[in-house]
């Protein structure tokens, strides 16, 4: 499972977490001088995840996972959901490569050089966003995950008949189908930053904000 920090913290004691650039790859230098100049970048979302014909660029079971229970007695459960529905999302890599260049046509790169306040300038230009996460890819054989123990049992006792229960496994699973991919995507060292809005996400979008570029470096090829 998936445990998260908050980036909001209060202790007495000042702690510094070293930070590591990801890269968002471009198979356009427009796509990365307009960012440079105006501020400009585009996000996506699941859906056009799941629509992109092109097999490595593209995952039509993007947001999909299977949480099973097993363990717990004779009766096993086990939940199909799709989650992200709300979620715009930019992908980007922690390393670069030959075969991930080739893949996705990049000619080029943002460096984000501080992904969490690169994300959070961003959340300030989008509608109805009021949270989000980041964080790397999860790469498995499947998209099964088994819940053991109490939160097994947990699980096997949801009654989803009853509001509260949605709820309550959305604390079990913590988003994991967010950050799952496929073995095969291993390669791409995706990290992915995630935007959480109050309306359901059909599209990409391009933002505005130049407050963004001061956190990256433009490279090129």
């Amino acid at each position: 499972m998936i445990n998260y920090s908050s980036h909001i913290r209060s202790f007495g004691i000042k702690w510094n977490i070293k930070i590591e650039p990801v890269y968002r790859l471009l198979d356009n230098a427009d796509y990365i001088n307009n960012f440079f100049e105006k501020g400009e970048i585009m996000l996506s979302c699941f859906n056009n995840f799941k629509k992109n014909p092109d097999e490595m660029q593209g995952d039509k079971e993007e947001g999909h996972a299977i949480v099973g229970e097993f363990g717990n007695g004779s009766r096993n459960s086990h939940v199909i959901y799709e989650a992200g529905l709300n979620a715009f999302v930019m992908s980007t890599t922690s390393k670069i490569n030959d075969t991930l260049i080739k893949d996705f046509n990049a000619v080029g790169a943002i460096k984000i050089k501080d992904p969490s306040m690169f994300a959070f300038e961003i959340a300030k230009k989008l509608p109805y966003v009021e949270s989000g996460v980041e964080g790397f890819c999860n790469y498995k054989s499947s998209r099964v995950e088994f819940l053991q123990g109490e939160e097994g049992k947990i699980l096997n006792s949801l009654d989803f008949n009853i509001p509260s229960s949605y709820q309550i496994f959305q604390e079990i699973t913590k988003g994991i189908e967010l950050f799952l991919k496929l073995d095969k995507y291993e390669y791409q060292n995706e990290y992915r930053l995630v935007w959480f809005s109050n309306e359901d996400i059909k599209d990409s979008i391009i933002v505005r904000c130049p407050e963004a570029i001061r956190y990256c470096e433009k490279i090129f090829f």
